[in-house]
């Protein structure tokens, strides 16, 4: 198991200890937490970057297949503005 020090940060260190009893975590468990989760949101972002052109690809195509499609932001405009 690796070990990670971290010094001269006191706020931090009341900031963390603080979020860890709010959740009832042990420091420990709420740092692991907090890296857990950027881990997962990182690998998501990359993720949607590798996607990315082949969800460009496909709305060209749709834009082709349908180029008379209403566009959904005047859709919902008349819909709010109708109330």
């Amino acid at each position: 198991m690796a070990n990670v020090t971290i010094r001269g940060v006191p706020r931090v260190h009341e900031a963390l200890r603080a979020s860890a009893k709010k959740h009832y975590r042990s420091l420990n468990g709420e740092l692991l937490h907090i890296l857990a989760y950027h881990a997962r949101r990182e690998r998501g972002w990359q993720q949607f970057e590798r996607d990315r052109p082949r969800m460009d690809r496909l709305r060209e195509e749709i834009a082709r297949k349908y180029p008379n499609a209403p566009d959904s932001v005047e859709l919902i405009r008349e819909d709010r503005d109708s109330r």
